[in-house]
C-alpha cells in the first residue's frame, strides 16, 4: 500500500464508528487469509506448535484468521488515534504498576524493549505518555513516503523514530548516553535464530539492542502488549535489569535468556497475538531447529 492509501485509510478509520470500521477490518484480514494459502498454512503450523508448550490450550484454538484479523485490529488502532486524541486506556495489574511507577520516578537511561505482540504501536503511544517523549528504533519501511507517514504518526505522539542503518544506531546510543529513553523491538532482526547462540525459544531475540543498552550503561524494561477479550489494552513488565559491565549486571547471553523467558511466557498465553509470519523448522526434541 502506498502512502496516500495510508493516509485514505486512516480518514476512513477515524470518520467511521468504531464498529463499522472494525468489522471492516476483519473482512479485509479475512479476505488476505483467502486468497494468501500458503502464507495461512505457514501460521497455522506456527500456532500449532505453540500449542505443544502452552499449559493451557487457549479456547477456542485461535487460527490464522485470528492473528490477522487481530492484527488489522492493531493497525486500525494505529490508524485511528487522532493527534488530538488522549492516550489509550491501559489496564495495568499490580506489578505492571509499581514497575510503572518506579521507571517513572528514576530518571535514568532506559531501553524499552518490546516485540510485535498485539497493539504494540498503541501501547508505545501510551508509554510516551506516561514517561514522556521516547525515541523508537524501527527498521524502515521500503517505502520513503510510507516510513514519512508512520513515523510522522508517532512524533504526533511523543515518539521520535529512529532508522536508518549505521546512523540511526549512533542517534539511538547516543540518546542513551544522554539519559533518555529509547524503544526498542528486540523479535526481529535475527535471521537465522542461531545468530542468538545458546537460547532455546519461540521468539527469536535480537541482541542489537541489549549491546546499546550495555554501551551506553542504560537499564533495560521489558514489556508486552495484548488485546484482551474485553477489548482493552493490557500491559505487563518484567522487573527492569542492567547490563554488564556494570555492577550486577547480568551477562548479554542471561539478559537474551530472561527476554527469551519473558517473551515466550506470553506468547503462549496469547498466540495469536504475536505478528511472526515464518514459521521455522522444529530441531530434534521438538523445539524449532537454530534455537
Amino acid at each position: 500500500m502506498t502512502d496516500w492509501g495510508y493516509r485514505a485509510a486512516a480518514l476512513m478509520a477515524r470518520r467511521l464508528p468504531l464498529r463499522m470500521s472494525g468489522t471492516i477490518a476483519d473482512a479485509i484480514a479475512d479476505l488476505y487469509v483467502a486468497t494468501h494459502p500458503a502464507v495461512a498454512r505457514t501460521v497455522e503450523r506456527r500456532l500449532r506448535r505453540l500449542r505443544r508448550f502452552a499449559s493451557a490450550e487457549p479456547s477456542p484454538l485461535p487460527g490464522a484468521r485470528d492473528t490477522y484479523r487481530a492484527f488489522a485490529r492493531a493497525l486500525l488502532d494505529f490508524l485511528r488515534a487522532s493527534d488530538r486524541d488522549r492516550a489509550p486506556c491501559v489496564e495495568l495489574d499490580d506489578e505492571a504498576r509499581r514497575i510503572l511507577d518506579l521507571a517513572r520516578s528514576e530518571a535514568t537511561a532506559t531501553l524499552i524493549v518490546s516485540g510485535h505482540f498485539g497493539p504494540w504501536e498503541q501501547a508505545l503511544r501510551w508509554l510516551a505518555s506516561e514517561l514522556g517523549p521516547l525515541d523508537a528504533l524501527a527498521a524502515p519501511h521500503r517505502s520513503r513516503a510510507v516510513e514519512r507517514f508512520f513515523a510522522g504518526r508517532r512524533a504526533a505522539s511523543g515518539v521520535r523514530t529512529l532508522n536508518g542503518g549505521r546512523s540511526a544506531a549512533s542517534a539511538a546510543l547516543a540518546r542513551l548516553r544522554a539519559g533518555g529513553r529509547l524503544a526498542a523491538l528486540a523479535d526481529r532482526g535475527c535471521r537465522p535464530r542461531r545468530h542468538v547462540t545458546g537460547l532455546e525459544g519461540f521468539v527469536p531475540i535480537d541482541r542489537a539492542p541489549l549491546l546499546l543498552a550495555s554501551r551506553a550503561g542504560a537499564r533495560v524494561l521489558a514489556g508486552v502488549s495484548w488485546r484482551g477479550v474485553n477489548g482493552a489494552l493490557h500491559v505487563r513488565f518484567l522487573e527492569p535489569f542492567s547490563l554488564a559491565p556494570h555492577r550486577g549486571g547480568l551477562s548479554l547471553p542471561q539478559a537474551a535468556a530472561r527476554l527469551q523467558r519473558f517473551f515466550d511466557e506470553h506468547v503462549l498465553a496469547h498466540p495469536a497475538q504475536w505478528y511472526e509470519w515464518t514459521a521455522p523448522p522444529l530441531a530434534e526434541g521438538g523445539r524449532e531447529a537454530g534455537a
